[in-house]
């Protein structure tokens, strides 16, 4: 088997603030292989955007900072200093999930698209390239507008030549989310982020969004770690699913396997929470996501968990449980190595009953 395009290990990154010392990511494991789809999901506030932007290098720092843990692309640590972390960092890109947020009211989309294109391999830009950019709005042209107007065909976007001179108050919720995807993907990254990039737009809208990231990755064989909060997504574009709780990684699994059977009570809770068409029958989860300056001990779900064990979930390092060949859950209702007919069964009890089985085993 190859190696996976990213694998990211043990990543505990903190912000200090006046309030305290935040310890947000507590142990982080992802992997991500090639050609492949993984979904990282989990509550708003859950630490998914924090730990994109801890892969991509973006993290403000200060306030933020990695205190541990490694991130690898391809066998590099981005983590270490050195021209080979930088090349690398060059075949990755991002999708934003606020178009208005990442996109410039005073360029226009052609100059966007030109800079992206121009400086992305740059370490840094010097003042005179920047005040002669806003003398001039730089804009695409020639080879590159070309390009930039190939990739708006495939991306659906219409009038393609005139979208290049327009600013982005001019376009509409889709289409800057189109642009945001474009300027992504406008030199041929090898691997994708995207972070909620259809949050803000209408069902018809991000449906037309998913479709078209899907396409690409499937003609350019991307891989890709999208992050959402919501699992209708995860189910419709992802190969494998990451669920995220408090900045630990609860339960991995084949999304069809998850979907099926979620282990973690916290990945139950939140297939539960969607409501369902035949009634009214999601319940929710009840409680907060922990302060991070004082997070629980132990599990740090064990607070609002309804198969919490005083003594055994509040106490200790959660490691995570091996579930047949390739599914994971940090959770103690389950015994590493156990099959997955076994943790299913597990799932399936009844509540009080599990509970009163599992406190006697223990």
């Amino acid at each position: 088997m190859t190696d996976p395009v990213l694998k990211v290990e043990d990543l505990r990154v903190q912000f200090d603030d006046y309030e305290g010392t935040h310890r947000v990511l507590d142990g982080v494991d992802i992997t991500v292989n090639e050609n492949e789809t993984v979904a990282l999901v989990g509550e708003s506030g859950c630490g998914k955007s924090v730990t994109a932007k801890a892969i991509m290098g973006t993290l403000p720092t200060p306030p933020g900072e990695i205190v541990d843990g490694s991130i690898y692309y391809r066998g590099t640590d981005l983590l270490q200093d050195g021209a080979a972390k930088r090349t690398k960092r060059q075949e990755m890109s991002m999708i934003f999930q606020n178009p208005m947020t990442y996109l410039s009211p005073v360029y226009t989309v052609g100059s966007m698209m030109a800079d992206v294109a121009t400086y992305s391999d740059r370490d840094s830009v010097s003042w005179w390239e920047i005040f002669r950019n806003i003398l001039g709005q730089r804009r695409a042209d020639g080879e590159l507008r070309e390009r930039c107007i190939d990739l708006f065909e495939q991306l659906q976007i219409s009038d393609p030549e005139g979208i290049l001179d327009m600013y982005p108050v001019e376009l509409s919720g889709g289409m800057r989310q189109r642009v945001i995807i474009a300027l992504a993907l406008i030199n041929d990254p090898q691997f994708l982020i995207a972070d909620e990039p259809t949050t803000a737009l209408d069902v018809t809208v991000q449906d037309q969004i998913l479709t078209l990231l899907k396409e690409r990755i499937q003609a350019r064989n991307l891989s890709m770690l999208y992050i959402t909060h919501n699992l209708g997504v995860a189910r419709e574009i992802a190969d494998r699913v990451y669920i995220m709780y408090a900045g630990e990684i609860a339960e991995v699994a084949d999304t069809d396997e998850l979907f099926e059977a979620p282990l973690h009570p916290y990945s139950q809770g939140l297939l539960d929470s969607i409501p369902k068409l035949t009634g009214f029958e999601s319940t929710g989860i009840e409680g907060q996501i922990p302060d991070y300056t004082d997070p629980p001990d132990g599990c740090r779900f064990h607070p609002r968990c309804p198969f919490s064990l005083p003594g055994t979930c509040d106490t200790g390092d959660l490691s995570a449980r091996e579930i047949g060949d390739n599914r994971t859950v940090a959770c103690h209702l389950y015994d590493d190595g156990m099959a997955v007919e076994e943790a299913v069964a597990v799932t399936a009890s009844e509540d009080d009953g599990f509970v009163s089985e599992v406190s006697n085993d223990d």
